[in-house]
């Protein structure tokens, strides 16, 4: 039986320098807490995390294996940029992958695997609870990545572990603009939280049709809130033109469109 997904052992050894770093960076770039092309410097990182440069750069070639920092060669790391022409592709994307790792998710998961979910539903709750927005934005990234554990395919949950932070990473990004940045993240996670919930639920019944439904119900409620992001706070800043934007919205009416025609056709 695999061993993914088990709570963390009091038994288990102090995590090394290089875990440490990798953590707490990766805890920083998925909140935007370090914006995207923020240069990471070695020294710098040794001082604030008290190691050598050796764990510094074991942790930055790790988080650029998960394309959350880039390497240049004479240049040093910096914060990967956040690729929002992208958008369309990605959104596509998640609309097969998401229902897929759900559905795996549904029909593999293990007693460790739900207590893991259930975990991080709490946690969820709780950050909403206090409206922070890095709590928030990292609680919801641990569900999902509990639920991409559950699938137990490690090709499908590598996959979808980097779709989801970019996800993440695009929403936090333009919630930050707002003049209320942590009322706005936590009323935008209010209903991403309350569908999270039935996916679990779903997930914890073995109900793969239903967590399939559901995760196509999340990813559609996403894709409306960061279509609308990128139509307001970031379509200066991020130079998305408007017939980009047209073509946002009108692939997301398409998607929606075949979804509803499917779902008609299996009545």
């Amino acid at each position: 039986m695999s061993n993914r997904g088990r709570p963390r052992s009091a038994s288990q050894p102090k995590p090394t320098g290089a875990q440490v770093v990798y953590e707490a960076l990766r805890r920083a770039i998925i909140s935007v807490r370090l914006t995207p092309g923020a240069p990471l410097e070695e020294l710098q990182l040794c001082k604030t995390y008290r190691v050598s440069r050796t764990p510094v750069r074991e942790a930055l070639i790790r988080l650029a294996s998960e394309d959350l920092v880039e390497l240049e060669p004479n240049r040093g790391a910096k914060v990967a940029a956040l690729q929002f022409v992208d958008v369309v592709d990605h959104y596509e994307a998640m609309d097969i992958f998401q229902p897929l790792v759900c559905h795996f998710a549904a029909v593999r998961r293990t007693p460790h695997d739900l207590a893991a979910i259930k975990n991080c539903i709490s946690e969820f709750r709780q950050a909403l609870a206090q409206k922070s927005a890095e709590a928030i934005i990292v609680a919801n990234f641990n569900l999902h990545g509990a639920i991409a554990v559950a699938c137990h395919n490690r090709s499908l949950e590598k996959a979808y572990r980097r779709m989801l932070t970019d996800k993440l990473r695009i929403a936090q990004q333009g919630a930050r603009a707002s003049p209320d940045a942590e009322n706005e993240l936590a009323r935008r996670f209010q209903r991403t939280f309350r569908i999270s919930e039935q996916l679990a639920a779903a997930i914890a019944s073995s109900d793969a049709g239903a967590a399939e439904r559901v995760a196509s119900e999340l990813n559609a409620y996403i894709r409306t809130q960061v279509v609308d992001i990128l139509s307001s706070s970031l379509g200066t800043a991020a130079k998305v033109s408007r017939g980009r934007l047209k073509e946002i919205h009108a692939s997301r009416r398409s998607l929606d469109d075949r979804r509803e025609g499917a779902a008609k056709s299996r009545r």
